[in-house]
């Protein structure tokens, strides 16, 4: 499985359950807002087109796939990500 990085701006007062019950569904950290950590046997363009079936026009996600070389500060993921099950290749 990869680890990706979901970042999202969305600008609809409407709710976005669906958009957040599929990011719950795949293992996850939710490390700040408009940004969690996905596991996925999925590449980024399919769970990108997964999540834009929830979201409006006006909004915008990213997904981008993490590697061994990331950093981060004032956040807790380091735990997350450096968990023996994540092996980065």
């Amino acid at each position: 499985m990869a680890v990706f990085n979901v970042s999202y701006d969305l600008q609809q007062p409407e709710t976005y359950e669906g958009f957040y019950s599929l990011l719950e569904s795949f293992p996850h950290d939710h490390i700040m807002d408009g940004c969690w950590l996905v596991e996925s046997d999925d590449d980024a363009g399919s769970l990108r087109d997964q999540l834009k079936a929830h979201i409006h026009g006006q909004d915008a996600v990213f997904v981008v796939r993490i590697g061994d070389d990331w950093a981060g500060a004032g956040t807790q993921c380091g735990g997350w990500l450096n968990a023996p099950e994540r092996r980065f290749s």
